[in-house]
């Protein structure tokens, strides 16, 4: 089957615009896109090896273990390139007694359109080589099999990524792993020679879809599986990060170190999303995770403690598990929402905005700018405010308190003058005034007080913005 896509950008640049706006009239002028060609796709249905089937029958660029269509009659003639849209369904892989696709990038590297898989498949990329998905990957497997840490069964992979290459795996759209029942996926880690570690990048966002919420099932992602011989860290790049239907166990078979960095992808865009997961391994295996925000946008994470995975969805399954520490959590642009039950050691804000909200102890706090949204207390050992200037955001529930504590803390590192550093606003971005009071001086434990405003203040900045916000929902009628 082929597909047309078209391919759009600015007909004129800049300097075209200014020079033809005298041709042309119309506010939208340098806004304008015009197709500039049209690229044609093709699909491309696996039909070479499986589970246990050897030699060329395993290779992604044998033309002959791809076919046109999915009855799988017509093989292809070239095997898949950046045109080629990738199917791994059920009707060709019939006859294996597992369904279970097994793919060899190893004579070269890869690119394709896009990855659908409706059943398990695993992709070994061998060292020197990676794969390259120029928009989405779709994933739609349900498994009646459990994850199991060592993987014994082999029934239990929905999809499994061998990666023997540091940067392995770019996807230019999204990622989407979708299942009514069970979902494993794995990453080993491999022989890939000597770096700062391993890389999997997503321009989109990382979507687990868990379709039936009230049933058994949900997803399991394994950053660092068991057999994996080269573990050290892995960087996921990602545009978004989202969950659905349940909360997401992500794992690691080994001790190992995950960060994850949201940032924009090469258009500028931001998808961002809502995530509630748990991040555990089993007992005896030390692992870490940290978060970095850059992206423009919004991305929210909500993390469970594992003692507590019967009450999202995961059964008595986590029994035992041991948490994930959470190393540093950084927010340098875009907004960022993070509710956890897990404590974090290192808490910095530095640019854009963020809201935190945990019963647990941050082990330290750095603030060099940005804005924070007002979530609760934040209860921290160390306090360090480097910043010229910073927000605080509170919300009207907020300011119907005389107080507002925003830290307390064990140790303040620096002296600083709280109200040159700290200015207070609603959520209608209107500076409030009032004023922030530390309880302490520098090498203490104490607190960071705001005193709001008089309430006839306060109900006068929100009463003004309410009216304006009715003004001009009233003028768009």
């Amino acid at each position: 089957m082929k597909n047309i896509v078209t391919r759009t950008e600015n007909a004129f640049p800049p300097s075209g615009c200014a020079a033809f706006r005298k041709f042309l009239t119309g506010a939208a002028v340098c806004a304008l896109a015009f197709p500039v060609f049209a690229q044609e796709t093709n699909d491309y249905y696996w039909r070479g090896g499986t589970w246990n089937t050897p030699g060329d029958t395993l290779l992604f660029n044998v033309a002959n273990n791809w076919a046109e269509d999915a009855g799988g009659q017509t093989l292809h003639q070239t095997p898949p390139s950046e045109t080629s849209n990738v199917f791994f369904d059920w009707q060709n892989l019939s006859q294996s007694s597992t369904g279970h696709a097994r793919v060899n990038i190893y004579q070269r590297s890869e690119t394709v359109n896009s990855i659908n898989a409706s059943v398990a498949a695993e992709f070994h990329i061998q060292s020197g080589h990676f794969l390259n998905v120029l928009s989405d990957w779709n994933s739609r497997v349900s498994s009646d099999y459990k994850y199991a840490v060592d993987g014994a069964k082999g029934y239990d992979k929905a999809l499994r990524i061998a990666a023997d290459t540091l940067n392995f795996l770019t996807i230019g759209g999204d990622m989407t792993l979708s299942t009514d029942k069970y979902f494993s996926a794995r990453i080993r880690l491999g022989s890939a020679g000597a770096g700062s570690g391993f890389s999997m990048s997503v321009g989109g966002a990382l979507n687990f879809v868990k379709n039936g919420a009230d049933t058994d099932g949900y997803h399991a992602f394994d950053m660092a599986a068991i057999d994996s011989t080269r573990a050290g860290k892995l960087s996921l790049n990602l545009g978004g990060l989202r969950s659905s239907g349940k909360a997401v166990y992500m794992t690691t078979g080994v001790a190992s170190s995950t960060d994850i960095l949201f940032s924009d992808n090469s258009s500028g865009a931001f998808a961002g999303g809502s995530f509630e997961g748990v991040f555990a391994a089993d007992s005896g295996v030390s692992s870490q995770l940290n978060i970095t925000m850059n992206g423009s946008g919004r991305q929210e994470m909500t993390i469970y403690k594992a003692s507590n995975g019967s009450l999202h969805g995961f059964e008595n399954d986590l029994d035992g598990k041991a948490d994930m520490s959470i190393g540093n959590l950084m927010v340098n642009n875009g907004e960022f929402v993070m509710n956890t039950e897990v404590a974090v050691e290192n808490l910095y804000l530095s640019g854009g905005k963020l809201k935190f909200s945990s019963a647990e102890k941050v082990g330290g706090m750095t603030i060099d700018g940005g804005t924070l949204l007002f979530g609760g207390t934040i209860n921290v050992g160390d306090l360090t405010v480097a910043a010229y200037s910073a927000d605080v955001v509170f919300s009207a529930e907020d300011l119907a308190a005389h107080e507002i504590t925003v830290f307390e803390f064990d140790y303040l590192t620096d002296d600083f003058d709280a109200n040159s550093v700290f200015s207070a606003y609603n959520e209608f971005g209107q500076e409030l005034g009032g004023r922030f009071e530390l309880t302490v001086e520098m090498g203490g434990s104490g607190s960071l007080v705001y005193v709001v405003p008089e309430p006839a203040a306060v109900a006068a900045f929100i009463g003004a913005a309410a009216l304006m916000f009715a003004l001009r929902r009233g003028g768009r009628r």
